[in-house]
């Protein structure tokens, strides 16, 4: 007699239900992936800025004064400085960033390009993107405080244009220094009271290109310009753009998919923001760095972006 000796295995339809329960329970562990992986993120996007602070607190221990914003001039209106003083505060602040090598390079063009496209890590947001250089040159995340808006040239903000505006074409060769650095004792709102620097707004398919007016330029000479400062007044006017109203009293800070996308051509945000869920982050005059969110009213903002105005901020954020 012979035995048939029967293999043991799954149905199709065990197999399936198999699949199904592996299925599902990716789906329950991806979220939480995902949570970890935005914390960890997060984390280091807010020391980021702390090693920022820190830097920009031991340059006015250094220089009695914080480093200037970056300006277009001194013999030109746009879109760069000519010279190594009108670079902006994230170039000057690099020896107080363990980056004096970047600093030192030469002043030739070869230097000058060399440093364009050298990549800190320090001024990128995992959240947003890795370090990358683009076409032109690498990038920051991060802008100073520019005070009210741009025409202001950050007089009543933490970072001041290097060279006074004189409205075009009239623009002379060597056009007056502005008044001075901001210093520690300007800050009469309390250097607890006021943004130094914050996540800018970009949104994700517009970075490095000409469509992103605050991303197009490289990290260490844009003039005076979004690339590196934002301010609490956006100067748009009603340009209702992706639902939202650009205009001059909404100047909150917004999250990255609030700004245009690709598609809308060349936008100019002058909004700080972020692409992490719900907050935007920032280090204030005092050094401190704090997790802010988009629920803060246009009034408020504007007080903490300005160093002098007096007025008394009147909700948390």
């Amino acid at each position: 007699m012979i035995m048939l000796k029967i293999k043991k295995g799954f149905t199709l339809i065990e197999l399936l239900v198999v699949i199904a329960i592996i299925a599902i329970l990716i789906g329950l562990l991806l979220p939480a992936v995902q949570k970890v992986r935005e914390a960890a993120s997060n984390l280091q996007c807010k020391n980021n800025l702390k090693q920022i602070g820190l830097a920009m607190m031991t340059y006015h221990d250094a220089n009695m004064a914080f480093t200037y914003a970056g300006s277009d001039g001194p013999n030109q209106s746009c879109c760069n400085a000519t010279t190594r003083v009108g670079w902006t505060w994230s170039f000057h602040i690099l020896p107080f960033m363990e980056q004096n090598n970047v600093y030192t390079l030469p002043n030739t063009t070869t230097g000058d390009t060399l440093v364009q496209n050298t990549i800190i890590k320090n001024y990128y947001c995992p959240s947003r993107r890795q370090p990358v250089v683009y076409s032109n040159g690498a990038r920051s995340d991060y802008a100073g405080n520019g005070g009210t808006s741009m025409a202001t040239r950050g007089l009543d903000g933490m970072l001041v244009a290097q060279w006074t505006a004189i409205p075009t074409p009239a623009y002379p060769q060597n056009f007056p220094p502005n008044q001075g650095a901001r210093k520690v004792t300007d800050v009469t709102d309390g250097t607890s009271n006021t943004v130094m620097i914050a996540e800018k707004q970009v949104h994700v398919s517009t970075m490095g290109t000409s469509n992103a007016g605050g991303d197009n330029e490289p990290w260490h000479n844009s003039g005076w310009d979004q690339d590196h400062v934002r301010f609490g007044k956006d100067p748009d006017g009603g340009n209702i753009v992706n639902g939202v109203n650009y205009n001059p009293n909404d100047s909150v800070p917004l999250p990255d998919s609030k700004h245009p996308d690709s598609t809308k051509g060349q936008f100019w945000s002058t909004r700080f923001g972020s692409s992490h869920p719900g907050i935007f982050n920032a280090v204030f005059a005092d050094g401190s760095v704090k997790s802010m969110t988009y629920n803060i009213d246009s009034a408020n903002w504007l007080r903490l972006c300005k160093i002098n105005d007096g007025e008394v901020i009147t909700t948390p954020y």
